[in-house]
C-alpha cells in the first residue's frame, strides 16, 4: 500500500508539473498570436483594466537612488508609456521582460528609437536579468498568469536590488465573480468540463492574506521589509462591445479550446445581457495593489 501509494503520488506531481507547462504555454501562445493586435487599442487602454493600471501606474512613487527599473510582464509596454515623461526627464533605464513574442515585438517597435529602454523575452520564473540589477520592480496584471508564485517571487527577490522596492498590480481571488458566471454557462456549450477546468486553472486567484504569506517565505518581513497590499474592489459598467474588447484582450486565452468562436460569442451575449442592469453590464472588478520596500533604519 505505501509503495502504490508513493507511484500514485508521483504520478500526481508530474501530472501537476506537465499541466503547469500546458497552462503557461496556452497563455503565452493566445497573447503573441492573438490579443497582441488589439492590446493597445485607446478603447481597451482606457476601461476596466485599461483605467486601473493608469491609476496604479501613476501611484509609483521613485526614489532619488531608483536608476533601473525592470517590468516583469510588460506587454506592449503600457506602463513605460504611462511613465514616459519621468522616465526622459529623470534619464532612467527602462527594461521590460515579456514572455509573449507578439507583445514583445509590438513594445520593441514602438520604443526603438530611444535608447533608455530595452526588451528581452522572459518569464516570472526564469528572468534573464543579473542578481540584485533591478533598483525598482514593476508589474501591471501578469503575475496572476504564472505557473508558479513562489518561483516568481523568489526570482523577484533574486533580482532586486537590496534596498530597492516593487510595485504590482495582479487580480484579486474574486476579481469577476459575478461577471463570469454568465461566461461559464455560454462555455458549457462549446467545451467539456475537463475543458472548462483547464480554463478555470489558468489564473492564480489568490487573496491579499494569501499574498502576505507568499511574499514572506522569500522576503524578511519582520526586519527587512515592509509590505502593503491593498485590495481595490469597483463595479464597471458597459455594453457587451465595451466588455469583450478588454475582455477578449486579455483573457481570450480562456476560450482558446472553443472550435466556433463566432457561435461563442452569440451564445456569451445572450447570458450576460441577463446580468444586466441600469447602468449596462456590470463587472465586479478586484485587484490587489501590493507594495514591497526595504524598512526605514
Amino acid at each position: 500500500p505505501i509503495r502504490q501509494y508513493l507511484v500514485n503520488k508521483i504520478k500526481k506531481l508530474l501530472l501537476m508539473k506537465l499541466n503547469k507547462k500546458l497552462l503557461k504555454k496556452t497563455i503565452v501562445v493566445n497573447y503573441s498570436s492573438r490579443n497582441s493586435s488589439v492590446y493597445d487599442d485607446p478603447i481597451n487602454k482606457n476601461f476596466v483594466y485599461g483605467e486601473l493600471t493608469i491609476d496604479f501606474v501613476n501611484k509609483i512613487k521613485l526614489k532619488k537612488t531608483d536608476k533601473i527599473i525592470a517590468d516583469i510582464g510588460c506587454g506592449t509596454g503600457f506602463a513605460f508609456d504611462i511613465m514616459y515623461n519621468t522616465i526622459k526627464k529623470r534619464n532612467l533605464k527602462c527594461i521590460g521582460i515579456e514572455p509573449a513574442k507578439g507583445m514583445l515585438k509590438l513594445a520593441k517597435k514602438k520604443f526603438k528609437s530611444e535608447s533608455n529602454f530595452s526588451f528581452f523575452e522572459g518569464a516570472f520564473g526564469e528572468i534573464p536579468l543579473k542578481d540584485k540589477s533591478a533598483d525598482k520592480i514593476i508589474s501591471t496584471l501578469a503575475l496572476h498568469w504564472v505557473p508558479s508564485l513562489d518561483d516568481a517571487i523568489l526570482e523577484l527577490k533574486r533580482i532586486l536590488n537590496p534596498k530597492g522596492s516593487i510595485n504590482i498590480l495582479m487580480i484579486a481571488k474574486d476579481d469577476g465573480e459575478g461577471f463570469k458566471q454568465p461566461i461559464i454557462r455560454a462555455m458549457k456549450n462549446h467545451l467539456s468540463f475537463k475543458q472548462i477546468m483547464k480554463a478555470a486553472m489558468l489564473a492564480q486567484r489568490v487573496s491579499s492574506k494569501q499574498i502576505y504569506k507568499y511574499f514572506e517565505k522569500k522576503f524578511n518581513l519582520k526586519d527587512e521589509y515592509n509590505l502593503a497590499v491593498q485590495n481595490i474592489n469597483k463595479t464597471i459598467y458597459g455594453s457587451f462591445d465595451e466588455h469583450m474588447k478588454w475582455w477578449k484582450a486579455r483573457s481570450e486565452q480562456i476560450i482558446s479550446e472553443v472550435k466556433n468562436k463566432n457561435v461563442f460569442m452569440k451564445d456569451l451575449e445572450k447570458e450576460l445581457e441577463k446580468i444586466r442592469e441600469k447602468n449596462g453590464i456590470p463587472f465586479d472588478l478586484s485587484v490587489l495593489y501590493i507594495n514591497l520596500k526595504i524598512k526605514n533604519k
